[in-house]
């Protein structure tokens, strides 16, 4: 008897040590994988902030693009269609182009990826449409 007693508690201690620490690597990948997208969503956010200033020169072209197709790696399908629909709009070949369009596919994929980051289903509850600000090269 004391021998299925010790036998029990051993196979409890080992489930329960297998279950700790698969839990917990589980968050921590969790973790990673939110603060890689966090990344790569403001290296995207920053280049199209840039590319307002700049009037899309060659180089803030280019790290645009670089960013986007990063975001296509990483961003979940709906960040993906709303990042598709935003370029579609903004590329240099569009037509028809408006800054409120525009301000609303931004708005569209930034709560995309705010949805995306934050497990809070209120996180874009009363979300402002919004704009972004370009910086001047002289700040950097």
């Amino acid at each position: 008897m004391e021998l299925w007693i010790a036998l029990i508690g051993t196979c409890t201690a080992v489930i329960t040590i297998a279950l700790t620490n698969y839990y917990a690597k589980r968050n921590q990948l969790k973790f990673e994988e939110r603060k890689l997208k966090e990344q790569y969503y403001t290296t995207f956010i920053e280049a199209v902030s840039n590319s307002v200033i700049s009037n899309h020169a060659e180089q803030t072209r280019d790290a645009l693009a670089d960013a986007q197709n990063k975001l296509l790696l990483v961003g979940s399908p709906e960040v993906v269609k709303d990042l598709m629909v935003f370029h579609d709009y903004v590329k240099p070949s569009a037509t028809n182009f408006t800054v409120e369009k525009h301000d609303e596919l931004l708005t569209a994929l930034l709560k995309s990826m705010r949805k995306d980051l934050f497990s809070n289903k209120d996180s874009n509850k009363n979300y402002p449409t919004i704009h972004l600000t370009g910086k001047s090269n002289s700040r950097k």
